[in-house]
């Protein structure tokens, strides 16, 4: 077994009762040992707790009422002591040889102060490997690679929790997860560790295999429907406090908010959305803005037929 410093793998935990002992089990086979595992159960309501096994003295389970995963991500990170942590879902698991990899390109090698790797998905009764791609959408499978823009040169969107690996002092600086968002607060945070250091390690070997289950919460409507505004709220005051990467971070921030207006365009919300881009729009107004703003009076029939329209062109 390789030993080393510590990791401190985080796994927040909300009803996932039939799921949680295997992410577990998949901890304990890591043929690097150096870790404990912190566990915050996040107000369950199943008894998911009573599924975690605690007979290592590396497994320490804790409880908070329900605020969120990003938040209980942040509070067990509290608790735990390793110099590098890592993430884990509670109903997916890390294949055996995933911190060791890790620790040899972080730690052995110092090619950075975080990184991805790519994973497996499994839904449907298939599993595909799934690759981080480049600005173009191509996935990076051929080797693993260093990458010193990781805003400039990478497709963050989509990343799951269980493939970040990165330095606590790195996660200390960015502050942790938004604990607002419900949904894509991992993509916020990616950004934000994109920005504030932009060299990043992509593992091209799928090092975890990620799981499609019912009743998660990135599969609940109402979080995903404030996606786009947080994100975009997010990205703003990003823009100012990193003018160097302004102009990207603006444009994304601003069309995220712009999906989000559409989004209660179509939901039959006009008189919401007209409020939204007049009061809380913290962009400049331009063409797509002001097309907003006439739909928002428009009935959505005619508003579909629009869009199905600027599609087909």
């Amino acid at each position: 077994m390789i030993q080393g410093p510590l990791v401190s793998v985080i796994m927040p935990l909300y009803n996932k009762r039939p799921y949680a002992g295997r992410s577990v089990l998949s901890i304990l086979e890591q043929t690097y040992c150096s870790w404990e595992l912190i566990v915050m159960d996040d107000g369950s309501t199943d008894g998911s707790a009573d599924a975690v096994p605690i007979n290592d003295s590396r497994i320490r389970l804790f409880r908070q009422e329900n605020k969120g995963p990003g938040a209980a991500r942040n509070a067990a990170v509290k608790k735990g002591e390793g110099e590098y942590i890592a993430f884990i879902d509670a109903d997916d698991f890390y294949y055996p040889f995933k911190l060791e990899s890790e620790m040899d390109l972080l730690w052995k090698e110092q090619k950075a102060e975080w990184m991805m790797s790519a994973w497996d998905y499994h839904t449907g009764g298939t599993t595909e490997h799934h690759y981080v791609k480049d600005v173009k959408n191509a996935d990076i499978s051929d080797e693993t690679a260093v990458f010193d823009d990781a805003l400039g040169q990478l497709n963050v969107a989509g990343w799951p929790s269980n493939g970040l690996f990165m330095k606590r002092t790195l996660f200390e600086r960015l502050g942790g997860f938004n604990e607002e968002m419900r949904y894509g607060e991992i993509t916020e945070f990616i950004l934000r560790c994109a920005v504030m250091q932009p060299r990043i390690v992509i593992c091209h070997r799928p090092l975890h295999l990620h799981i499609s289950v019912p009743g998660s919460t990135a599969k609940i409507l109402v979080h995903k429907k404030e996606y786009p505004r947080q994100i975009g709220e997010s990205l703003f005051k990003l823009s100012q406090s990193c003018p160097q990467h302004a102009f990207r971070l603006r444009q994304r921030g601003r069309d995220s908010m712009l999906s989000y207006a559409a989004s209660q365009i179509l939901g039959r919300n006009g008189r919401e959305a007209r409020k939204f881009l007049v009061g809380d729009f913290q962009f400049e107004k331009g063409r797509k803005w002001w097309k907003m703003w006439l739909g928002s009076w428009l009935p959505v029939r005619i508003v579909r037929r629009l869009l199905k329209t600027q599609a087909d062109q």
